[in-house]
């Protein structure tokens, strides 16, 4: 019982106290075109863009669907083009690269730009819900948190490009926690390295200590991440599928509302922002995650630092780990050959301005091209906000075609 009123009170004082948007949004208002209704390659293709999808096994045995947009409006179908790789943050999909109209979509822009550009999708959100063995409805199959992600999804997502494109490099582009699972790749696995010697940062999440998300830190402070496992909760959100069905038509009558929900769940909002499209994103998000990866989260929170996850006793770490206490991934040893470039924002509550700093002190001075900050955003505006094209897409195509 004490379990369930934590988690009402944890809905409760999120949502009661997340910054609504801004209305410096309102006047950038585009009709939806029904995507909020719409199959992610129904959207991509109604803009007049091709649209593939694309299935890649990891070493675990985990299915992860992929979306690739192989050329722009206008493109050759004929002419071979760099790939780019886009990973979405926490408990986000691919969607958040469409999320709005072409020219304000980094995916399209990339596309447009003359790239292929391919977006992956972690294990267990909507669309990475497959196993060679396990079934989602078992315990196993949700047995994993951003580690997994690293070493498996993030791997065999580029090794998957790389030989279906020809292309021996690509500049990796994450957010959020698509950073957090590139510095675990990059730590750990030497091919990573030759394959994407460009690692373009979109709100940079390492060590957490600093961290403002009502969500993640009230759950961490009252360990109610702790206290789900223990009731036998395995999937964040538990039925993702159903939460959306529900969610069009309440975002519909209320932009203002369903963005209320949505910050609460992803992160604030602080960038101009089409309200127009709140109900084509509550048609596909959140993309949810396992409840371990929650956990890994909370304990980034409660630990105050960037780890491996933390199994709760020395015995089972050294199951695990060989070693009573889990590993700590140390950015000071980021491989110097990998150049790296960061945008962050002054407002973001997930990846505070302080962490951010922190983490770029202990980056090798020889990878870091540059660090931008954005005194305006938050977590979400790297990947939602209208003028995102302006504030940080232009820099990143000019990093591409300077070092692709």
């Amino acid at each position: 019982m004490k379990s369930l009123i934590n988690l009402l009170l944890l809905i409760l004082y999120i949502t009661t106290t997340t910054t609504t948007i801004v209305a410096s949004s309102k006047p950038f208002v585009e009709k939806t075109n029904g995507d909020d209704l719409k199959t992610f390659e129904q959207i991509v293709m109604g803009y007049g863009y091709p649209c593939e999808s694309h299935y890649v096994t990891t070493q675990d045995g985990y299915i992860l669907q992929l979306f690739r947009i192989p050329y722009g409006q206008s493109g050759d179908t004929h002419t071979t083009r760099q790939p780019v790789l886009l990973q979405h943050g926490l408990l986000d999909s691919s969607f958040t690269w469409i999320v709005n109209l072409p020219g304000q979509s980094l995916a399209y822009i990339l596309a447009d730009q003359g790239y292929d550009v391919w977006m992956g999708n972690n294990r267990g959100n909507t669309y990475s819900t497959n196993h060679t063995t396990l079934s989602p409805e078992s315990a196993q199959f949700w047995d994993f948190s951003f580690d997994e992600m690293g070493r498996y999804d993030l791997p065999a997502t580029m090794e998957y490009v790389v030989q279906s494109t020809g292309y021996k490099t690509l500049p990796y582009i994450g957010h959020s926690e698509g950073t957090i699972q590139a510095w675990i790749s990059y730590l750990s696995n030497s091919s990573v390295v030759d394959w994407a010697p460009l690692f373009i940062g979109l709100g940079p999440v390492g060590n957490v200590s600093n961290i403002q998300n009502n969500g993640l830190k009230y759950m961490a402070i009252h360990n109610i991440d702790t206290d789900l496992a223990k009731m036998g909760m395995l999937r964040f959100l538990p039925s993702p599928t159903l939460l959306r069905s529900l969610f069009v038509d309440f975002c519909l009558g209320c932009d203002e509302c369903c963005a209320g929900v949505i910050e609460a769940l992803c992160g604030p909002h602080r960038g101009a922002f089409n309200d127009s499209r709140m109900s084509v994103v509550a048609g596909h998000e959140p993309g949810g995650t396992s409840l371990k990866n929650m956990q890994h989260w909370a304990q980034g929170v409660r630990e105050k630092q960037f780890q491996a996850f933390d199994y709760g006793s020395s015995s089972a770490n050294i199951l695990h780990y060989n070693d009573p206490a889990p590993p700590v991934y140390d950015v000071r040893n980021f491989p110097s050959s990998v150049k790296v470039a960061l945008f962050s924002g002054g407002m973001d509550e997930l990846a505070d301005p302080i962490d951010v700093s922190d983490l770029v002190k202990q980056l090798p001075s020889s990878s870091l091209l540059v660090w931008k900050i954005i005194p305006n955003y938050a977590h979400l505006d790297y990947v939602w906000a209208i003028d995102a094209n302006t504030v940080i897409y232009q820099d990143v195509v000019q990093l591409i075609q300077k070092y692709f």
